[in-house]
């Protein structure tokens, strides 16, 4: 249950720092079509290098119970996931795009509100 908080919290959390931001379903690379649960490897291969490569690290709490329902214990454990957003470049007459990868699965694919350069 704690763990399902935690990821509900980091979505609840991405969804306010995308004021300014549309977000997309997907992505097309020429055409290949890049969607959720997508790896970073897929994504490089479709897509190429990305203009930018921003790194940080999340926490993810996990709960486990210990023993029977009369006598219970739990036990939360934090571990900590990788998390990269790479923006796309695609031209002066084309908005720019953010892939958002969570533990190396794209996770969000957003719209920027400027034109590439």
């Amino acid at each position: 249950m704690q763990h399902r908080v935690v990821k509900g919290f980091f979505f609840a959390a991405c969804l306010g720092t995308a004021a300014g931001h549309a977000w997309a379903d997907s992505m097309r690379c020429g055409h290949r079509l890049v969607v959720d649960g997508q790896s970073m490897a897929a994504v490089r291969a479709f897509c190429g290098r990305p203009a930018d490569v921003q790194r940080s690290v999340m926490v993810r709490a996990t709960t486990t119970r210990v023993g029977d329902r009369a006598v219970s214990q739990s036990h939360t454990v934090g571990s900590e996931v990788p998390v990269e957003t790479w923006t796309y470049n695609r031209g002066p007459n084309k908005l720019m795009m953010s892939i958002r990868f969570v533990n190396g699965k794209v996770v969000a694919i957003r719209t920027l509100q400027e034109y590439g350069y």
